[in-house]
């Protein structure tokens, strides 16, 4: 039964490794299925027992036309290899395999898995290591079972799988154990780097620009943008006030258009930060997640971001940006002041009011339906909210009914009036224009639901969110026409399921205490340690002095008991060949050696004694010598330790016994 199923184990790594590539989501449909299809056929001709030794010329022809193939298609040398890989130890499983052959697939695939190793630092990543720690596992005592195994006499005894996952925990308690007091080291990988990474087009999330035209449905996008920690100590839920200013983090604004797409503009002038004014300031840590852009959205009000040495700099549309792609979570603490909303620009200059206002020959719709819904004369203040509450009557989806029309913004207002948050904002920043207000789009995110579990607000890429800013009386000011539900804190329970907000927070606590694990933090947790240590007191009652002393005379004849005869010379003989050892302890009041007995002439002298056993004895001799002075072998020890429990509890006096009855009288 092992050997049956151990040829399944050597396909078990591969599969783990595949799994661990497809979670990344880093990789194309049509790159994943390259991958999984020579496993898929190898599985296949494993279940059914095909032979396909004879073919193995062609295999490997085949796999070299493949490799010249994709090479051709220029998906780029890592993602070849990648495929590659996959595809010879597709090759490798087909045909019939031998221990080297078998440690070659391991090889493979922790290649494989540790490619896949560069593209993540999730805490599902966890779960796929420990996974494929236990397959390589399996799979080495597998390949060093069957040797000793083949050799043996009688049934086969099981390899001691169940000792697996001990073996792993335990290794994942000293890689713990060195990860608290290692020093800490940062390798900044992106898997972005590496060609045949998947596109998101088509999916929700942040962008620099705004186009109506050529869109199709847009796919949900639950990757965290950015998770928003409240200061020690405050309750979101009891304590709205602190939420001012965060229901619309700002990214980018767009001021510039051409036909029905809208671009930054290099009149916009860069985002400053005032001073504190009047009002009370709110703090919060973002964590902010990597991305192409490296766009920081950030609260309205902005006053502060610390560290001050923060690698920032600011970008076109007023936005601020990593100057270098981060590679991992990274920690922005935040001070902002919602009384202080966008105070750095206090007027326009004639060519900034021109632009603002500009209107182009496919955006008459926006005029005429401007008047249609707030006609007569109007200030601006009672104009944007007339347009603001008659867009928000239209209906909100992602499916994009207007994406493939002539005129996209004509057909959202005047047939399906139904779009995403990008029309609704194009439309009412186009109809302000229209009425001579200065208005642009602005790109961001709503606030996302509380998880009460971590502690934080989770903002993914479906709140990626675009509204409307207009001029008004020498200040910015902000209209949401899109239509709205339930406010996050209301909502947040709903939109995310218990057990996906646990996942959650399992993920951030990850992020924050493993990937994110600074010497700070390690000084940090040493000084807990130390400081609960030494106020640490004893609470049990010191037993009396003759019990401590009896307990360690105890404990050394115990280990006296246990390295009885270590400190002796080793012995002439079979006692010099440490693999019968335990079989001499067996046999010493029996057929202890005798002087000048090589190991094959004890052995056969057993053998005398126990006929039963001499085929047995015989094997051991054949192994004894080949480990003695042959090239060596594996199987001495194993059969050893069998022989050795075959002789406990045997006794000569009842041998001879039986032997007796047995003669005819």
């Amino acid at each position: 039964m092992a050997v049956r199923w151990g040829r399944w184990i050597d396909h078990l790594p591969l599969w783990i490794a595949l799994g661990a590539t497809v979670s990344t989501g880093i990789y194309e449909p049509g790159e994943l299925a390259i991958m999984a299809t020579p496993l898929l056929a190898a599985g296949l001709i494993e279940a059914l027992r095909w032979d396909f030794s004879r073919h193995h010329r062609w295999l490997e022809i085949g796999a070299l036309l493949f490799f010249l193939l994709d090479l051709t298609r220029g998906r780029g040398v890592f993602t070849v290899a990648i495929h590659t890989l996959f595809v010879l130890a597709g090759v490798r499983l087909i045909l019939p395999r031998e221990i080297p052959h078998r440690r070659q697939l391991l090889l493979m695939g922790f290649l494989l898995f540790l490619t896949t190793a560069i593209g993540t630092t999730d805490v599902l990543f966890l779960v796929w290591t420990l996974a494929w720690s236990m397959a390589a596992t399996l799979a080495l005592l597998q390949q060093s079972w069957e040797p000793s195994a083949a050799l043996r006499r009688g049934a086969l005894s099981r390899p001691p799988y169940a000792r697996v996952p001990l073996w792993v925990g335990t290794a994942l308690v000293l890689g713990a154990g060195f990860f608290v007091i290692m020093p800490r080291l940062s390798l900044g990988l992106r898997p972005g780097l590496f060609l045949g990474a998947s596109r998101t087009l088509g999916q929700a999330g942040l962008g620099e620009r705004l186009d109506l035209e050529g869109g199709g449905p847009i796919e949900p996008n639950p990757e965290v943008a950015v998770r928003i920690v409240p200061p020690t100590g405050l309750d979101p839920t009891t304590q709205p006030q602190w939420l001012r200013g965060l229901e619309l983090l700002r990214g980018i604004t767009l001021e510039a258009t051409q036909g029905f797409r809208w671009e930054p503009a290099d009149l916009t002038p860069p985002l400053t930060y005032p001073a504190l004014g009047v009002g009370r300031p709110s703090q919060a840590e973002f964590l902010f997640t990597p991305s192409p852009h490296g766009i920081l959205t950030l609260p309205a009000g902005l006053t502060q971001l610390e560290p001050a040495d923060l690698q920032l700099t600011r970008g076109p549309g007023g936005s601020i940006r990593w100057r270098f792609l981060r590679a991992r979570t990274a920690p922005v603490t935040v001070t902002w002041n919602p009384a202080q909303s966008n105070p750095w620009e206090t007027r326009l200059s004639p060519r900034r009011l021109e632009l603002l206002t500009r209107m182009e020959h496919g955006h008459d719709a926006a005029r005429r339906t401007s008047f249609r819904l707030a006609p007569g004369i109007l200030a601006t203040p009672q104009l944007a909210l007339a347009l603001e509450s008659a867009l928000r009557g239209f209906t909100y989806t992602l499916d994009n009914p207007s994406g493939k029309a002539a005129n996209p913004l004509e057909d959202f207002l005047e047939r399906t009036q139904a779009g995403h948050c990008e029309y609704f904002a194009s439309a009412m920043a186009l109809m302000l224009r229209a009425r001579g207000v200065p208005a642009r789009v602005v790109n961001g995110y709503r606030l996302g639901p509380w998880i009460p579990e971590g502690g934080y607000f989770r903002v993914s890429q479906n709140e990626a969110h675009s509204w409307v800013e207009y001029w008004h009386e020498g200040r910015w000011w902000t209209s949401d026409p899109t239509p709205q539900g339930a406010t996050p804190l209301a909502s947040g329970k709903q939109s995310l399921g218990a057990l996906a907000r646990w996942v959650d927070a399992l993920r951030y606590r990850w992020e924050r205490y493993v990937v994110r694990f600074s010497d700070q933090d390690q000084q940090t947790s040493l000084s807990w340690i130390q400081e609960h240590l030494q106020g640490w007191q004893w609470r049990w009652k010191t037993p009396p002095t003759s019990t401590l002393w009896c307990l360690g005379l105890v404990a050394l004849v115990w280990m006296l008991w246990r390295t009885r005869g270590h400190g002796q010379p080793t012995p002439e003989g079979p006692g010099r060949i440490r693999a019968l050892r335990p079989l001499l302890r067996s046999t010493r009041v029996q057929a202890s050696a005798r002087p000048g007995d090589t190991a094959r002439t004890w052995l056969v002298h057993l053998g005398t004694l126990r006929p039963e056993r001499k085929e047995a004895l015989q094997a051991l001799a054949d192994a004894v010598d080949a480990q003695a002075y042959g090239p060596g072998n594996t199987a001495a020890a194993a059969l050893a330790k069998t022989e050795a429990a075959a002789w406990r509890g045997w006794k000569p006096e009842a041998a001879t016994s039986r032997q007796t009855s047995r003669r005819p009288a």
